[in-house]
């Protein structure tokens, strides 16, 4: 493939972080040619928690087709001439869920950092925890669907009637852009749907749990398989009958951007938390339930998984401490000023979160510095 061949066929990523929507224009030798983000919409929900937090959905998919149309123009404006893009990726924030009825009109959509299920959560931990760990290798039940899902039953019992579908965010994006619906498995995984031994969805776990499944009503399809293509009437022209597949969790695409895809190979994911894997040929789960145990893109791989927690939310605290707000340069200039500063720390003394995951007492955790 020659140099103008290779910087011409790009495939266009849509990655819906927890921090922002971005979309990136990547070609054959994994450069990136354009960018563009847009900001999270969120919802007032005044009968929901303070912890509650929500996406607004018709803004929010506003907000990623445009992102997707500026990446695009962008990239043709910075090469002065056409840039092919072959296909369309897609890749989510893990515990991210989209409810929606049988019509595909989202009722609820939530970030990872909704916390809305806290109470409900609990109880199902203390009643059913042990049996949907084992089967699933995660908890606490308030970050994944269950708990949301018992949370809707107790408090919005009229929606929770209507749920026909339960996904997650990549997979509800790639519904709108194609109109199929499907659940990639790392993703189904990652927020306690699926069995992790069978690979398919833990029907009899959330039976025996008294929660309805309604995700089961969809296939499961791996990271590999063509969701279909591009067919909304409202997506951008520059992406429109383009075939489309959903990449996994955006951790396991880290870690395959790594070039860690084998038993044995371990990476750390930074950015808003701090995520460590290491592969492994079996679901190895803990006995004492601490860490998750997840699916990864190759069938005959398991992630197991630890976390520093909160990493990049507490960096970003700390520069809107130290320089009184956030700014473009924040980051680089903490680099300056550490790569400044003599080795040590002249007594001060900094905890930002939790020292290491424990799923099993997950509860909050403060940071904060100290000065002699």
């Amino acid at each position: 493939m020659g140099e103008n061949e290779t910087a011409r066929d790009c495939v266009l990523t849509v990655d819906a972080g927890s921090s922002a929507i971005r979309c990136h224009l990547v070609d054959a030798r994994g450069r990136v040619r354009a960018s563009a983000s847009r900001a999270w919409r969120y919802l007032e929900e005044p009968d929901a928690p303070q912890t509650a937090r929500a996406f607004a959905p018709a803004a929010c998919w506003r907000a990623i087709l445009d992102a997707i149309a500026d990446c695009a123009a962008s990239a043709m404006s910075a090469t002065g001439r056409g840039v092919r893009i072959s296909a369309v990726s897609v890749t989510s924030q893990r515990q991210s869920l989209v409810f929606a009825d049988e019509g595909g009109e989202a009722l609820y959509a939530g970030p990872n950092t909704d916390l809305r299920a806290v109470f409900e959560g609990a109880a199902l931990d203390s009643e059913h925890g042990d049996a949907l760990y084992r089967a699933t290798g995660h908890k606490p039940a308030f970050l994944m669907a269950s708990g949301k899902l018992r949370w809707f039953a107790e408090n919005r019992p009229q929606d929770f009637d209507r749920i026909a579908q339960v996904l997650p965010l990549a997979d509800w994006i790639a519904q709108k852009l194609t109109g199929i619906s499907a659940s990639e498995r790392t993703l189904a995984a990652a927020s306690g749907m699926v069995n992790l031994r069978s690979r398919d969805w833990a029907r009899a776990e959330y039976d025996r749990a008294g929660i309805r499944a309604p995700f089961s009503r969809i296939a499961l399809a791996d990271a590999t398989d063509p969701r279909g293509e591009v067919s909304a009437p409202d997506a951008p022209a520059a992406i429109a009958g383009l075939p489309l597949i959903v990449a996994g969790g955006d951790t396991q695409c880290a870690l395959l951007g790594l070039g860690i895809a084998e038993r044995g190979m371990a990476g750390i994911v930074a950015g808003w938390s701090a995520t460590v894997q290491i592969l492994a040929s079996a679901p190895i789960v803990s006995p004492d339930m601490d860490i998750w145990t997840g699916l990864f893109q190759s069938p005959g791989l398991w992630a197991v998984e630890s976390s520093a927690g909160d990493a990049g939310g507490a960096y970003r605290w700390l520069a809107r401490t130290i320089f009184g707000g956030e700014s473009a340069s924040a980051y680089s200039d903490m680099d300056e000023l550490a790569s400044a500063a003599p080795v040590g720390s002249g007594g001060a003394w900094a905890h930002l979160g939790a020292r290491r995951m424990d799923v099993s007492s997950l509860g909050m955790s403060l940071g904060g510095v100290m000065f002699p």
